[in-house]
C-alpha cells in the first residue's frame, strides 16, 4: 500500500523548530487578519479606577530618586500620603460610607440623651437630694451607677437597654448585689415612668449600693449585653 502524500504541506518544514523559529511562527500567526481584526474587550469601571489609582501612586514616586522628593517635598511625606490613601480605600471598601447620624452608644442611657460621665451624674444627684428633689436624685444616681460600670467596661449599655436589663448585667458581674440591683431598678422605674416622688430612704439605699459597687472588685468577667434588655 502506497504512502499517502499531502502536496499542500511543505516537505522542508522542520518538525522540531528551535526557539527563535517557534517565536517567528507565533508572531506570524498573530499578525493574520483573524487576530488583527479582533477588538479588545472594553475595560470595566473597576479596571479604569484601578489603573487610575496605580498611575497616581506611580506619579507620587516619580521623585523618589531626589532625596527631597518630587517638588521639594520630603520622601517620607509622600510615603505617608500613600499609606493614608491606601488605608482610606480599604476602609471604604470594607465598611462603606460612615453613618454620620449614628448616635453614640455612650450618650443614650435608659431612653435619655445624656452624655454626662459617672462623676458628673453623681454630683448632680447629690445636689438634687440636698434640695429635697429625690426623684431627680434617684434618677441621676442610678444613671451614675450604670455609667460608672460601663466606664469600667464591666457592663455595656446601648440604646434600648432598660433599667432592669442593666441590673441583670451588673448582677452577673456582682452576684452578691443581685437583689439590691433589682430593687434599685424598680425604684428608678417608679420615679422615671410612674411619677413617684422618691423618698429619702430610697435615696440612702441607692447611694449605699452605688458607693459599694463603685469600689467593688467584680466576681465575674464582663458579660455580653446582647439580649439584656
Amino acid at each position: 500500500m502506497s504512502a499517502l502524500s499531502f502536496p499542500f504541506v511543505p516537505l522542508d518544514v522542520p518538525v522540531d523548530p528551535d526557539a527563535p523559529e517557534a517565536r517567528r511562527w507565533i508572531l506570524e500567526e498573530l499578525e493574520k487578519s483573524k487576530y488583527g481584526n479582533a477588538k479588545p474587550a472594553e475595560p470595566g469601571w473597576l479596571d479604569e479606577w484601578l489603573n487610575g489609582f496605580r498611575d497616581w501612586l506611580i506619579s507620587l514616586f516619580d521623585g523618589l530618586a531626589d532625596p527631597q522628593g518630587a517638588g521639594g517635598s520630603p520622601v517620607w511625606g509622600v510615603i505617608l500620603v500613600v499609606v493614608i490613601a491606601a488605608a482610606l480605600v480599604v476602609a471604604f471598601l470594607l465598611f462603606g460610607v460612615p453613618r454620620l447620624n449614628r448616635r453614640s452608644r455612650l450618650r443614650e442611657l435608659f431612653g435619655d440623651d445624656d452624655e454626662r460621665d459617672a462623676t458628673t451624674l453623681r454630683r448632680s444627684a447629690s445636689a438634687a437630694a440636698a434640695a429635697g428633689d429625690y426623684a431627680t436624685a434617684i434618677g441621676d444616681l442610678y444613671r451614675s451607677l450604670a455609667r460608672g460600670l460601663a466606664e469600667r467596661t464591666l457592663v455595656s449599655t446601648s440604646p434600648g437597654t432598660t433599667a432592669h436589663g442593666f441590673a441583670r448585667q451588673a448582677a452577673a458581674v456582682f452576684p452578691d448585689a443581685a437583689g439590691r440591683l433589682a430593687s434599685a431598678a424598680d425604684v428608678f422605674d417608679g420615679v422615671r415612668y410612674l411619677g413617684a416622688p422618691g423618698t429619702a430612704e430610697q435615696w440612702t439605699t441607692m447611694s449605699a449600693l452605688e458607693r459599694d459597687l463603685r469600689s467593688a472588685t467584680p466576681a465575674r468577667a464582663a458579660v455580653d449585653p446582647v439580649g439584656a434588655r
